[in-house]
């Protein structure tokens, strides 16, 4: 068949090369002026300054003021006690007591102290003049392993622990709603770009088509259609320029300073594109669930429950045994001498006390430590039905992303074809065998499937994403 030799490069196509190349260039020092922000980096700037991170935080510090205040019980504690009666010019009696005791974490009590007793009428129970002492006081029973100071120091202590598990669930929660955002933005900018290389496509056809028809090789109607495929295209560019301003700007909810006040992103930063491009396609389901019993935030709140139970149990089943407390008083009639503390057998100079109560029913030591069992029988159940419910969530993700996966391989795949289709189209128009009108159906084919491509690999990032928040895992 007889084909028509083409027409020799025009100058207004020589100069059209030059242009484009001219915008090439443009383009290229555009895009190395732009700053890119990575996932990674906009994950800690959430950290660091989001009012939400920050309350988390701010409930781990208390905790810990907690467990500090805890702690004061151990403090030494010394005291001043006076009194003194004075009558008709008669001192009836004048008591100074100064002591010093020492809680400590073995449940044993230790003092010293001094007693100072001058008067006419000083009780039978006290001694004249200056009294030095060292004591110590012990639960021979109840309290002896744990009593109500320790239990509520070792509690402080787990719930300490557990206000890091509650800060790592509610960053869990804040990072999946950012990283979602992140993504967003990422799909729309990249929506964006893909357009406007089209455009511009577009407009070099458009170009063409112009010299053509005034070369007399192409018709005005071949023009037009040109044009209306600008037009076309020039719609999709707007409205992806559209979503990627407004994604920016509902990417700003998750960006603050650290003096609390929030700010949008500038115009010269863009998303982390090449992160967005190579999505990993692996299936994790069984190595997440695996982590997520061991590290998931919100098992973990329920396991620290657990602990704080155990010490409570333990409480419980101390105060069922009777109040039995030995008390042991070494005594100086001067300031500590404690001669008699070289004899064996404490043969003199001492105070000795003991103390014993027992309920004869326990109904209410029985009844509370029945109501701390009920309750760890009930925080069982709970850690069970919820670590059931964390496996299926994952699952179910992982169910998402295989079939996610699937329709990425197939999108691929036509793209590949809708790019070949267009090519050959274009290799017949040049050769006289085909019509613009089939060059522009080839290529809002393949502009389709790269807008589906795309947002396919939004929908695969977000559940990926949404399988790691569920193992409870986006917070290391």
């Amino acid at each position: 068949m007889y084909q028509r030799p083409k027409p020799p490069p025009q100058k207004n196509d020589h100069d059209m090369r030059i242009a484009i190349v001219i915008l090439i260039m443009v383009l290229s020092k555009n895009l190395s002026a732009q700053r890119i922000l990575k996932l990674d980096d906009f994950l800690e700037l959430v950290k660091n300054n989001h009012p939400v991170a920050k309350q988390a935080q701010l409930r781990v510090d208390m905790s810990g003021a907690e467990f500090f205040a805890a702690k004061g019980v151990f403090d030494p504690v010394l005291t001043n006690e006076s009194a003194q009666k004075t009558l008709d010019g008669k001192s009836y009696y004048n008591y100074q007591d100064t002591e010093l005791k020492v809680y400590t974490p073995i449940g044993l009590t230790a003092k010293t102290g001094v007693e100072r007793s001058t008067g006419s009428f000083v009780i039978d129970e006290r001694t004249i003049g200056n009294l030095g002492y060292i004591g110590l006081e012990m639960p021979l029973l109840k309290g002896l392993l744990i009593d109500y100071q320790r239990a509520a120091l070792k509690q402080a202590s787990i719930y300490q622990s557990q206000t890091e598990e509650e800060r790592r669930a509610i960053l869990n929660d804040l990072y999946l709603d950012a990283i979602e955002e992140y993504w967003q933005w990422a799909a729309a900018y990249q929506n964006f770009n893909l357009l406007n290389q089209n455009l511009v496509n577009a407009k070099s056809r458009l170009d063409l088509q112009r010299i053509a028809f005034q070369n007399g090789d192409r018709s005005l109607n071949d023009t037009l259609e040109a044009y209306t495929q600008v037009q076309n295209i020039e719609l999709l560019y707007q409205e992806a320029q559209m979503e990627a301003q407004t994604a920016q700007i509902g990417l700003a909810k998750y960006l603050w300073n650290a003096d609390n006040s929030p700010y949008f992103l500038e115009v010269d930063v863009i998303p982390d594109l090449v992160a967005f491009g190579s999505v990993s396609i692996e299936d994790r389901t069984e190595e997440l669930i695996s982590l997520a019993k061991n590290q998931h935030p919100e098992l973990g709140i329920y396991r620290y429950k657990m602990d704080a139970l155990a010490v409570e149990r333990r409480l419980k089943r101390q105060s069922m045994l009777p109040t039995a407390n030995l008390k042991m008083n070494v005594l100086s009639k001067n300031y500590y001498n404690f001669e008699s503390a070289y004899s064996p057998f404490l043969a003199n100079n001492y105070k000795f006390g003991f103390d014993f109560k027992m309920p004869l029913f326990l109904r209410e030591a029985r009844g509370d430590y029945q109501k701390t069992m009920f309750k760890i029988s009930e925080t069982n159940s709970i850690i069970s039905n919820k670590t059931w419910e964390i496996e299926n969530k994952i699952r179910s993700y992982g169910v998402e992303l295989n079939g996610l996966k699937n329709q990425l391989i197939t999108s691929q795949s036509m793209i590949t074809n809708y790019r070949n289709l267009l090519r050959n189209e274009e290799f017949k128009l040049q050769q006289g065998e085909s019509t613009l009108f089939l060059i522009n159906s080839r290529e809002n084919k393949w502009i389709e499937s790269l807008l589906k491509n795309q947002s396919l690999k939004l929908k695969y990032l977000k559940s990926a994403y949404k399988q790691l928040w569920a193992a409870g895992v986006l917070v290391k």
